[in-house]
């Protein structure tokens, strides 16, 4: 038995690779030829009137055009410049037909600093208009460079269910069904702008004006928009039961659209059910807040498939990263990013749990669909970042579970909430040719902190086959790492690694919170006996999501 074949319920209970988990096959494929692949429900015969969404604006109506099967909405409905001042209620169309836009999709208007300074008020939690998306509902955009933007106080209600996704994509896959693993970045992803923390406002920032109640405007990614504020517990919506598929937009390099990008997006807006697919840059992507996820998938991504920095203190449970033919890293996390101090606060301190990664050994411009954004890798903190990361495997799809380094920690800062316990992992599974890379100059550990924690590290200085994870459950919290033919790369064989999996520490180190509010309660976290995104019997990730 291999670690990258078998995890049984009665041995880790998460599937990983080309194991059946409950109906779960997690091999990813390379040949997706078509990425519309999830059945949606019709809702029968063709209406006599037109079901396209309208709304009213200074006595006027505006309402898409209806060919029949699909509708079109024109610059003239609602563009970048022509931002949605109201609700709007977009419902799933007669036999699957698609809700076309040929320019972007904006809520809310966007107020910077300049405005905030001539006394307009930063919309609030819920103050501005609502964008609601009904079970089934499929959206497509035409151009690269158009996206959904919900700007702050604003929210997105997308709340799909099993049977019925919420789809977002571009003309080509929805349409026309020619969209392929290579086709990323067919329109620009979802963009929330929020009123949350962001270490890139001063505490001066923060204090309210005579006509707001902070002075934060940091300047997003893609088109010029604000975010950021005092709020972390602000919502911003619901997104439930939605994919959002070939995805991203690159402006210049290092000024990208992601999938999905939160920008400082409080942990009253609820994530669950929510993929990524085949995009050109990150799958999540959070600069701030506080916004929590639970049960994503994210397949075939570009660049990193989560990445957090600029503050955001949030949870996240059930994760499923599978590289396929161009990805980076399965997490990326920073405090702050490149060329910005590391000790800014709030600091940024994510909390991951029951995280399923599999790389692919692919590097940089290499596979069938080159990816430009680096190596296939799994867990990355760096730039004074401090993480938690629990019950979760990191492993390889390639022969021999061949990878580039699958837990990497970088910086002094980083490296130093490892040592003072602010930063943890514990109850990890490590299973590739190179587990883990910490530089030689950083006086930590890496891999005996790893094991000393309650981890398991399996990597090239051992023979991989044979190895079997065993003996978990509820009962006996202790898992044992076996290994009959397992030795060093002296032949000398390797001492079986004990490791406790029962950890989602009941005090999540909330003796150590991030300063200017913690990360959360771990009320979030649902208790678990297993290790991993999924297990036999609990198959939350059949139905609703493509590319598995």
């Amino acid at each position: 038995m291999n670690i990258k074949t078998v995890f049984g319920v009665s041995v880790l209970a998460a599937a990983i690779t080309a194991c059946d988990g409950g109906g779960v096959t997690l091999a990813p494929t390379t040949s997706v030829s078509n990425s519309n692949n999830t059945t949606v429900e019709g809702g029968g015969s063709t209406p006599a009137t037109n079901p396209c969404a309208s709304y009213t604006v200074s006595g006027q109506v505006l309402q898409g055009s209806y060919d029949g099967s699909n509708c079109t909405y024109s610059n003239t409905f609602v563009s970048d410049t022509r931002p949605l001042t109201t609700d709007l209620v977009i419902n799933e169309l007669p036999n699957g037909g698609i809700h076309i836009f040929e320019d972007s999709l904006f809520v809310g208007e966007d107020v910077n600093a300049n405005a905030a300074a001539q006394g307009v008020r930063i919309p609030q939690d819920g103050e501005g208009p609502e964008l609601t998306l009904a079970p089934g509902t499929k959206l497509a955009f035409f151009n690269s460079e158009d996206y959904i933007r919900i700007n702050r106080g604003s929210r997105i209600i997308a709340d799909g269910t099993r049977s019925k996704p919420i789809i977002m994509s571009g003309v080509k896959d929805l349409r026309d069904n020619q969209a392929t693993e290579s086709d990323r970045g067919l329109w620009g992803g979802l963009v929330i702008n929020g009123n949350g923390l962001t270490n890139k406002c001063t505490d001066a920032d923060r204090q309210p004006t005579a006509n707001n109640p902070h002075n934060c405007h940091v300047t997003t990614e893609g088109r010029p928009s604000t975010y950021g504020g005092i709020n972390n517990a602000e919502s911003s919506g619901v997104l439930r039961y939605l994919q959002v598929r070939h995805a991203g937009f690159e402006v210049v390099d290092g000024d990208e659209l992601n999938a999905i990008t939160f920008n400082g997006v409080g942990s009253g807006t609820t994530v669950e059910y929510v993929q990524t697919y085949t995009s050109l840059d990150d799958g999540f992507e959070m600069f701030g807040g506080a916004v929590d996820m639970k049960r994503i998938v994210a397949v075939n991504v570009g660049d990193d498939s989560i990445d957090y920095s600029e503050g955001w203190q949030g949870d996240i449970q059930f994760a499923l990263v599978v590289h396929t033919s161009g990805a980076n890293r399965c997490i990326e996390a920073d405090n702050t990013g490149s060329s910005q101090p590391d000790d800014l606060q709030p600091f940024t301190k994510g909390r991951v749990s029951n995280m399923t990664c599999i790389t692919s050994n692919v590097d940089t411009n290499t596979g069938t669909a080159p990816s430009a954004k680096g190596d296939s890798e799994g867990s990355l903190y760096r730039e004074g970042v401090y993480f938690e990361e629990y019950n979760s495997i990191i492993t390889s799809n390639a022969s021999g579970m061949a990878s580039n380094e699958c837990f990497e920690v970088e910086s002094t800062q980083a490296i130093a909430g490892i040592n003072s316990g602010i930063s943890a992992a514990s109850g990890n599974v490590y299973a590739c040719t190179e587990a883990v890379k910490v530089s030689a100059s950083a006086g930590l550990d890496l891999r005996n902190w790893l094991v000393s924690n309650g981890n398991a590290v399996i990597d090239s200085s051992a023979s991989l086959p044979a190895t079997v994870i065993k003996d978990l459950s509820p009962s006996n919290p202790t898992a044992y790492i076996t290994a009959p033919s397992m030795t060093d790369a002296n032949g000398n064989p390797i001492n079986v690694t004990v490791f406790d999996v029962t950890r989602l520490r009941d005090n999540f180190a909330a003796d150590a919170a991030p300063a200017l509010g913690s990360s959360g309660s771990s009320s979030f976290f649902e208790a678990v006996d297993f290790i991993g995104a999924v297990k036999e019997g609990d198959d939350w990730v059949s139905g609703w999501t493509v590319g598995l």
